[in-house]
This record gives structure tokens, sequence and C-alpha cells, in this order.
């Protein structure tokens, strides 16, 4: 049977859809790039925000009409968004064969033959799977870079994310398991490793009844072989002096923190659940800022949050201007049902959303200038990802995350995708920049 899968959103559910190939595979099934002429098409769909719903459900349109015209015969939607809207779903989606959540990505054989012989299935428990370090998985990514999901759900709660509605409580799996599977791939080349959760300064929280980040690092370095290790996703309530320490004194550790703050006003930060003030968010950074003045500082923010007047979009707007963020990205706010920001008043029109969103953007352009020409003349390790040229490649430093980040443009000869090369920077175009195999 020719099966074929279309992954979209997050890398977490990135590693969901290469987990399901990988049960694919090992049960015998074709897997098929293209859903023209396949037997089965599995969506994982995102469902965190508006955006995202709309980009699954015009997905899942896609393979319908595929359907109707006899290209397709099966039609399987995984992930947050029969999670979320497992009782409406079934009906307004009828040309489709099964629905799964994330938490039975392991069931999908079963989906698929249920939905092959025309057995209407539907699994979407509460109890959520967790892979292991034994679980079949096939790679999306390029082979010299991989996430690896360190825990699954959240216990956040912040009021405007329906994550723990949708993924459950926190999950952490144990530091055997992490660290066997890291040592597996990286003894198959891969050489930079990108650790991934809701809330990565959690981890261990649950299973081991305190943050145990800083002690699943420790082992992870411990593995031969040149490789980086990359931490994505930190919740500056979660983040412990332990963390920064070990970060500080590990090379294998990327320079690279990834701290979405959401905002900086308390009437905002309060009103979000997220359980950290403004003077907690400034002193971290000013703590981080001593400890690795290199490292590339990224963070993530809401505008437009019910309730944000132009005095609190100006008090974040100002901080921007002051933390000067290596990185950063920005959302407009989306109002998610059965959320508690949906049902507050205040509610900001998209226009000003957006407004706000674009100088927030514009602000950070001229930041990210100034950083990058600083650069310039500075000799950095840079990992390859494509040579669509002869004598050009582009690549990224530790100071860049894949899919999100900038790229950095090499010129030189004999550049081969997946090695780590030494590179003296020349220029920058704002995001990207330009340098010289060394």
């Amino acid at each position: 049977m020719k099966v074929s899968l279309i992954s979209l959103g997050c890398s977490k559910n990135l590693v969901d859809s290469e987990i399901m190939l990988g049960f694919l595979k090992k049960a015998g099934f074709e897997i098929k790039e293209d859903a023209n002429g396949a037997d089965v098409a599995i969506i994982n769909t995102c469902a965190f925000i508006k955006e995202a719903k709309q980009e699954a459900i015009d997905e899942i349109f896609n393979l319908v009409e595929l359907k109707k015209k006899n290209k397709l015969k099966k039609i399987i939607v995984a992930g947050c968004l029969p999670q979320r809207y497992s009782q409406d779903l079934p009906e307004l989606l009828k040309e489709v064969d099964g629905f799964v959540g994330p938490g039975s990505i392991d069931k999908i054989i079963s989906v698929i033959k249920k939905a092959d012989n025309n057995e209407y299935k539907l699994i979407t428990p509460k109890n959520h799977y967790l892979y292991k370090h034994t679980t079949p998985r096939q790679s999306l990514t390029p082979s010299h870079y991989t996430y690896v999901k360190i825990a699954d759900g959240c216990d956040n709660r912040c009021s405007y994310c329906v994550i723990p509605q949708i993924r459950g409580a926190y999950r952490s799996r144990t530091i055997e398991s992490i660290t066997a599977e890291v040592k597996a791939l990286v003894k198959k080349g891969v050489k930079e490793i990108n650790l991934i959760s809701q809330d990565s300064t959690f981890y261990g929280q649950d299973i081991y009844q305190k943050f145990s980040l800083d002690l699943l690092l420790k082992q992870l370095v411990k593995i031969k072989g040149d490789f980086w290790i990359r931490i994505l996703y930190s919740h500056p309530l979660h983040f412990n002096k332990a963390l920064l320490d070990t970060i500080k004194t590990e090379p294998k550790i990327c320079k690279y923190i990834d701290l979405p703050i959401q905002h900086i006003n308390n009437k905002i930060l309060k009103l979000m659940g997220r359980k950290v003030s403004k003077q907690r968010i400034k002193d971290l950074i000013k703590q981080i800022r001593a400890e690795l003045p290199d490292a590339a500082l990224r963070t993530s923010l809401i505008v437009g949050f019910p309730q944000e007047s132009e005095a609190d979009f100006k008090e974040l707007s100002d901080f921007i201007k002051t933390a000067e963020f290596e990185r950063l990205g920005v959302f407009a706010y989306s109002q998610e049902e059965n959320t508690l920001a949906a049902e507050l008043k205040g509610q900001i029109p998209e226009k000003i959303k957006q407004s706000r969103l674009k100088k927030i953007m514009t602000l950070q352009q001229k930041i990210i200038t100034k950083k990058h020409n600083k650069l310039i003349g500075r000799v950095i390790d840079v990992l390859i990802e494509e040579v669509p040229e002869k004598n050009l490649a582009a690549g990224r430093s530790q100071f860049d995350a894949p899919d999100v980040d900038g790229l950095i443009y090499v010129n030189g000869d004999k550049l081969k995708v997946g090695e780590m090369i030494r590179v003296k920077i020349t220029d920058s175009m704002v995001y990207d920049l330009m340098g010289d195999k060394q």
C-alpha cells in the first residue's frame, strides 16, 4: 500500500510525523512523497492559531479534490486539529476516512486498516503517547540536523494557549531514553541536536520532582563526537542558574538562548497567565548577558493581546530597544475559543494588531542590522545546509536555529552539506550574512 504524509506546524509536530512514518515503514508500507496516486494520504495538522487551522483545512480540501478525481483513495487527518475538534470534524469533513490525535500516533497503522475496510475510526485519547529511543522513526530533516522531543504536553496554562487542552499535561522522557536516542543519532552523523518541548526548562519536574534540563545536558555532552546541542522553547519562569552555568561551560551546547517572553508589561503578563513579572524578565536577561555576553538571545512576542493599550505597547517597544535581542519573532494575538483570553474584555481590532506587529518588526530590523554589522570581520563556525552552486553554500552558525533564523551564505570551494567549517563574515544582508570559507 502506498502512503504519503503531509506535515504541518511546528518542529514538535514534525517529530510526530517522523514517528508515524517510522511505524509505516516498519509495517511494510511504501512511502510516497506525493499524495497524487497514493492509496492513503495522512495530513498531520496544527491547530494552535487561526492561520494554522486555515492552512490545515486548505490542505485537507486539496486532498479531498484528489480523492474526488480518483487520484487518492483514503484520507487520514492526524494531529492537533482532530484532537481539538474531535466532536465537530467527523460531521464537517465527511470525505475524511479517519482521524487520529497526537496522543495516538502509535495507532496509525490501525487507523489506516480501519479506513481501508471502510470502518470509520476516531482516536483522540487524553492519555497521550510519549515516544522512546526504541520507537521507529523516519527522518524528515536533512541528515545533518534533527529534533529530539524531550517531553510533551504543558502545565503552564497560559490564558491564550490551547496546547494543554490538545496535548495534555507535561510528560518528560527519561534522561536514559533521550541519551540513548542522541547517541544513536550522533553515531549516524547528525551534527546538530535540537532539544524541543512546549517548555524545555520545565523538563524533569514531573518524573524527577525538580527542573532537570541541566542534568540531561550534562549526560548528552559526554557523548563522543563533534556536534551541537541546541535548546529551544525556554520559559523565563523556569530558567535557572544551574542551566545557565551548564550552557556557559559546555562547548557542545550552542550559546543560543530561546526565551519567549511574550510581553513585558506586568498587566498584560498577568492577563496572559505567564506567572512572571517584568522585573524577573529584566533580571534574567541581565544575568544571561553578564554570563554569556556573546550568546544570541532569541524571544517571541504577542502584540494586540486583549486590553493592550498604546501605553502598554510603547512599554514593550521601548523594552525591545534596550534589550536588543539578536533574534525575535512576533505574532498578532489570535482569539482562540475555549481559552480564558478569548473571554476577556477589550479585544483589539485586527488592523491595530497588524500595525503593532509591523512596528515591532521594523524596530527589530534596525537592531539586527546593527548587530550583524558588528560581526563583519569575525571568524565563526558554520554548519553547511545546502550548496546551490559550485562555489556557494548556505549554512547556519550556532546562533541560528533551523527554519526560524537567518542563513550565512559562504563563498569557497569543495563545500559539502553537513560539513562544519570556519567562515569569515564579510557582509550583512539584514537577516542573513555573507562570508568566505577559511
